[in-house]
């Protein structure tokens, strides 16, 4: 993430607000490796192991500093921090894996440390809705199906419980269609007499 030098937030490019991710310290990228968690265990009155009972993962947080080069007065510092004061976690993605999304929302201080001569840099603390990230939703339109894509034919007859049974499907000229199903009791257990029957 932080090797990056650009990242879009809110489906707005940092290239558009004239910004670039920069680290303030020299060496390497620390990164979150796995998201932080709590093991959750009850202790009982004499018993020194405890007992599990659950794991509780947090969501990822980091921070994350850019670049302000040559900023011309306080409305191009205002925009930037509209774009990132947002009331609600919008999508973040890294220039470095356009694949990965994550949804975050500024928390906690943020601080602009300058020369004066307005170029400087912004420190914000990022926080995640969870602690995993996502891929982007893909909507697929029109999608046909073909007899080739079909891994097996459904053969519209009486098998046994084990090789499954298709009731009240049938397979037609238009495709697989579905009876009228009544699921009333009277219709469905209308021949058992006796609860051993079932």
């Amino acid at each position: 993430m932080l090797e990056s030098i650009h990242f879009m937030y809110d489906n707005i490019s940092s290239k558009d607000m004239g910004i670039q991710i920069a680290s303030s310290r020299g060496g390497l990228f620390e990164e979150n490796f796995l998201p932080r968690r709590r093991i959750i265990e009850k202790k009982i009155a004499n018993n020194e192991k405890p007992y599990f009972q659950r794991v509780e993962h947090e969501p990822l947080s980091f921070n994350l500093s850019f670049y302000l080069e040559d900023w011309l007065d306080d409305h191009d510092i205002r925009k930037i921090a509209r774009w990132l004061f947002q009331p609600y976690y919008k999508p973040l993605i890294f220039d470095n894996n356009p694949n990965r999304v994550l949804y975050a929302l500024v928390e906690g201080n943020s601080a602009l440390l300058h020369n004066g001569l307005k170029q400087g840099y912004v420190e914000l603390s990022i926080r995640c809705n969870s602690p995993y990230t996502y891929s982007h939703e893909f909507i697929f339109n029109n999608m046909e199906f073909r007899d080739s894509n079909m891994g097996y034919q459904i053969i519209d007859d009486i098998n046994s419980f084990q090789q499954g049974s298709f009731l009240n499907t049938k397979v037609t000229s238009n495709g697989l269609t579905i009876d009228k199903i009544d699921n009333s009791w009277g219709a469905l257990y209308a021949n058992i007499k006796k609860w051993s029957e079932f």
